[in-house]
This record gives structure tokens, C-alpha cells and sequence, in this order.
């Protein structure tokens, strides 16, 4: 008898996402859609007005499900519920990839929390970067304040960081130069010393084994002598630092005091995208660093979950390549959650472009890092990690 050869179609790869409203327009789910449908799989928002297993199939997931995780930790009977059933889902299809896991999500949606992590990775351990010192207030006693300044060399100016790392009221600051001021302190928070940086921030954007780094706007920097008498000063760190911000007064040093930020060093970086790979298992997030303009150190100051990712190119493109790929090992009967998990850790590979004036993104033989004209939005290449 004749032996019969399959001429079976594999099923078209089903996609699920899930975005908040405002999300969606900054993502473009639509160009989102038309990527993965390039890719030969469907697109499928998930509706939390039903459950997961009403919507299956689902070969991989991705999503920014922060301000629900959030809404969920806070009590919200509906948000547990739905995070609940994403959960459930997951442990019982260990095959579906997920951009990103939400037990490593969780680790960044408290800023005390993520600072901690930070400050024990081999990174901070060894030098290679730093981070600001902090401490967690949940007090508006004075006394307890300075206490816990002191037991954690928390130093004037301060800044004052709602400890909830997501969502709108995420991005309220304050800069606290003195005792005075500890009067604006609003608990539970974290108080981050201040360090002067050139008024020049790094915003370094992993896209799955990929980085991107985004010169931006940044706070100015603040003399010692101008501590004792300054007044609190509140700010909205999306109108310091987002892709649209411009300079302003916050952000403008004085013509007396203007300072070169120290270039960044690629090889700090190159390492902490490899770290933290390893203690995050994430595919999206970014970093925010800052130099030192006194010591050249760089300094950590916040850790971002699926950012915006202004000024990085094609990065829908970048993030579907990657979830695809993930996809592949799958016939082979390898699942996503040990490719994710207890596989060997595959390297960072640093994608670094220069952004000109015109927004045309270009690749360079690896130049050192300078400041363009535009807003100080800059690229360069990087070599391959090895």
C-alpha cells in the first residue's frame, strides 16, 4: 500500500495584543497590523470583556498591559480579574510567546523596587555604571525624611519620584533642594539625588537583541551655591524629555554655567543590555542614563516597560522579526518558555544609527558618539556584540 504524504497547510500564526487607547495610537496598531500580516499570521486584539480562552488561539502575545497590572495591584476587582485570566492562560500554553512576561513586568512597575535590582546587578557591583543614591519616604514627618536621607546618603538637591513607576501620574516630579522643601514631599515616593548631568540625557532603547540610543533634553544643572534659597520646583518629566520636548528654561543651563555632558561609553552599554537581558528576560524596555559632568560616571536613573521608542526606526518591524523568530523552534518542539527561560542567553547586538536633521536615519561605521543640532537627538553605529 502506498504510503500517503500530508500536503497539510500549517495554520496561519495568530498574534494577540493588547494596548491602552493612547497606546495604540503611539504603537499604530494598524502598521502593526500590516507587519504581521506580512509575516503571513493575523493580528487579534484581546478583548478583556471576554476570556482568554474564548479568544485562543493565541501563538504569541504582545502587549503593554502596565496600567492594568497597575489598576490590578491597586484592588480593582476587574483589572485582577482580567490579569488573572492572562496568567491562567500562560501557564497553561507555555508554547505562546510573550512580549513581555508579566512576573518581569512587575519588577519595574515600583521604582524602589527596579532601583534595587539595579543597584545589585554586576554592573553597579563592579563600576561599570552607577546609580543615583535613593530612598523610599512614606512619611511627610520631617524627621523620618531626613532619617531616611541620611540612612541611604540621600543628598540635597533630591529628586522626588512617585514610587508607582506607570502611568501618567508616574511622569509628576519635583526637585527638592533643602529642608525647606521636604514640605513637598507627596508619599509614597523615592528621593533620588540630583546629579548634574549637562542637562543631557540618554535614553537607550532595547528592541529584543537590539539597542538604540536617543540623545534628549534634561533637567539643567543646579550650582551648590544656589541650594539653601531654591525654591521646589515641579515638572512633568514627559514636557523634560519626550521626543517633541524642546528646550526650555528647566532645560536650558545658564550661559555661565554651561557644561559638556562626558560622551557615553559604548562598551558600559553594551554590557548593561546584556545584564539586564539576563535579569529582566525582556524583549522591550528602555533605560534612562545620565554622566556625570563632575566624574564622568554614568548613572541609571530610570528603567521604562515597551517605551515610545521616538526617533528609532522601524522598530515594529524589529519586534516582529524577533517575535517570529521565536516562533520557529516551536515545530521543533521546543517551547517559548524555555527558549525564554532556561536556554542559553542569546548576546545584545547593538543597532545604534545617527538621526540627522532631515529624520532620515542612517548607519556609520562606528563613530563616537556626538551631539547633532537637532534637539540633541542623536545615533551612531555600534560593532556587533561577540
Amino acid at each position: 500500500m502506498r504510503s500517503r504524504v500530508s500536503n497539510m497547510v500549517p495554520r496561519r500564526k495568530f498574534i494577540g495584543c493588547w494596548f491602552s487607547a493612547k497606546k495604540k495610537k503611539k504603537v499604530n496598531l494598524e502598521k502593526l497590523r500590516a507587519i504581521v500580516e506580512s509575516h503571513g499570521a493575523i493580528l487579534k486584539e484581546i478583548d478583556f470583556s471576554k476570556t482568554m480562552k474564548a479568544q485562543e488561539p493565541f501563538d504569541a502575545i504582545i502587549h503593554k498591559m502596565t496600567d492594568r497590572m497597575i489598576e490590578a495591584m491597586s484592588g480593582n476587582k476587574r483589572a485582577e480579574k482580567n490579569i488573572k485570566d492572562v496568567e491562567n492562560y500562560l501557564e497553561n500554553h507555555p508554547n505562546t510567546v510573550v512580549v513581555d512576561p508579566l512576573p518581569s513586568i512587575r519588577k519595574l512597575l515600583d521604582r524602589h523596587e527596579t532601583y534595587k535590582l539595579i543597584k545589585g546587578t554586576k554592573l553597579c557591583l563592579n563600576g561599570t555604571l552607577h546609580i543615583p543614591t535613593f530612598a523610599y519616604i512614606t512619611s511627610r514627618n520631617e524627621a523620618d525624611i531626613l532619617e531616611q536621607m541620611r540612612a541611604n546618603s540621600v543628598e540635597f538637591p533630591f529628586v522626588c519620584k512617585k514610587s508607582v513607576a506607570h502611568g501618567s501620574a508616574s511622569h509628576k516630579m519635583s526637585i527638592i533642594f533643602n529642608k525647606e522643601g521636604l514640605k513637598d514631599v507627596d508619599p509614597p515616593c523615592v528621593a533620588q539625588t540630583f546629579i548634574n548631568h549637562g542637562a543631557l540625557l540618554y535614553k537607550i532603547y532595547v528592541i529584543a537583541d537590539k539597542y538604540h540610543v536617543v540623545q534628549r533634553p534634561s533637567l539643567r544643572d543646579f550650582s551648590k551655591d544656589s541650594l539653601k534659597d531654591h525654591k521646589t520646583i515641579f515638572f512633568n518629566s514627559h514636557d523634560i524629555s519626550s521626543g517633541d520636548s524642546s528646550r526650555s528654561k528647566l532645560t536650558t543651563p545658564d550661559e555661565e554655567d554651561v557644561q559638556i555632558a562626558p560622551p557615553l561609553e559604548t562598551s558600559a552599554i553594551d554590557a548593561m543590555t546584556k545584564e539586564l537581558h539576563n535579569e529582566l528576560h525582556m524583549t522591550m524596555y528602555g533605560v534612562d542614563i545620565i554622566a556625570s559632568i563632575e566624574t564622568g560616571k554614568q548613572y541609571i536613573i530610570d528603567v521604562n516597560v515597551f517605551p515610545g521608542y521616538d526617533g528609532v526606526p522601524d522598530f515594529l518591524d524589529t519586534l516582529m522579526n524577533h517575535v517570529m523568530k521565536k516562533l520557529e523552534p516551536q515545530t521543533n518542539g521546543i517551547s517559548a518558555r524555555k527558549q525564554n527561560g532556561s536556554a542559553k542567553t542569546a548576546l545584545i547586538k547593538p543597532l545604534m544609527k545617527t538621526r540627522s536633521n532631515n529624520n532620515d536615519t542612517n548607519c556609520h561605521e562606528e563613530p563616537p558618539l556626538k551631539k547633532s543640532s537637532r534637539n540633541g537627538v542623536i545615533s551612531a553605529k555600534n560593532k556587533q556584540a561577540r
